[in-house]
Parts: C-alpha cells; sequence; structure tokens
C-alpha cells in the first residue's frame, strides 16, 4: 500500500506523533508500521518528525504527515516546540529519547509521552 492511499485528513487537535529523528530508516520504517496498524480504523493521524534524509521514506508509507527536522538553532528548535505544544498530540512516541533528550520536558502541555513502541499495546 502506498503513502498517499492511505492518507486521511491531518486531525487536529489530536493525532500521533512518531519522533524518528535518530533513527534509522529501517527502524524507522517498522515503527511507522507499528502505529499506523491501529490507527486504520481510527480517525487518529500519524506525524512524524524525521531526518530530512529519512523524510521520504516516511513520505512514502501510510503517514499523514512529515515534519521534516533540520539542524534548527534556538529559534528553530523553539518553533518546533511550539509546534507541537499547539497541535495537542494524543501521545507522542520517541523510541530514540536521547536525539532530542529535552524535547519532552519542554512541551506544554505535554501529551502522553512514551519512549517504547510496546508500551502502545498496553495503554
Amino acid at each position: 500500500m502506498t503513502g498517499d492511499a492511505a492518507k486521511k485528513p491531518v486531525r487536529w487537535p489530536g493525532g500521533v506523533l512518531l519522533v524518528a529523528v535518530g533513527m534509522s530508516p529501517a527502524n524507522m520504517r517498522a515503527a511507522i508500521e507499528h502505529l499506523s496498524a491501529p490507527l486504520s480504523d481510527n480517525a487518529s493521524s500519524l506525524t512524524v518528525l524525521a531526518y530530512s534524509a529519512n523524510a521520504e521514506t516516511a513520505r512514502a508509507m501510510a503517514v499523514d504527515e512529515v515534519w521534516v527536522y533540520h539542524q534548527l538553532g534556538l529559534r528553530g528548535f523553539l518553533a518546533l516546540i511550539r509546534r507541537i505544544s499547539w497541535r495537542h498530540f494524543d501521545s507522542v512516541y520517541q523510541p530514540v529519547p536521547a536525539a532530542l533528550p529535552l524535547l519532552r520536558f519542554l512541551v506544554w502541555p505535554r501529551p502522553p509521552w512514551f519512549v517504547n513502541l510496546v508500551e502502545r499495546r498496553q495503554a
């Protein structure tokens, strides 16, 4: 299935954010498949934050929105924090927290933030 066939309107506020910064393309692909399967029946949307090198991989999959992360500098990083805060995601998954270690503490209001994809199945 291509990403275009699975796209649905982006749900705002709400949805799920996958912070794929620091993930290899293969791990990112597996994480997207893991998170998009339960979302297929749900009205929730899947947004991926990825390095520009991995953005095309994410766009080719069942992802509703892709945010590209570059070395942003202070102003750009604050804009990213503000964008995540204003979007009011239902949940955020960050399998590699070492890539952006303070991100989850700077977003307010803070959605449920998971550093392990297995936690989704138990929640």
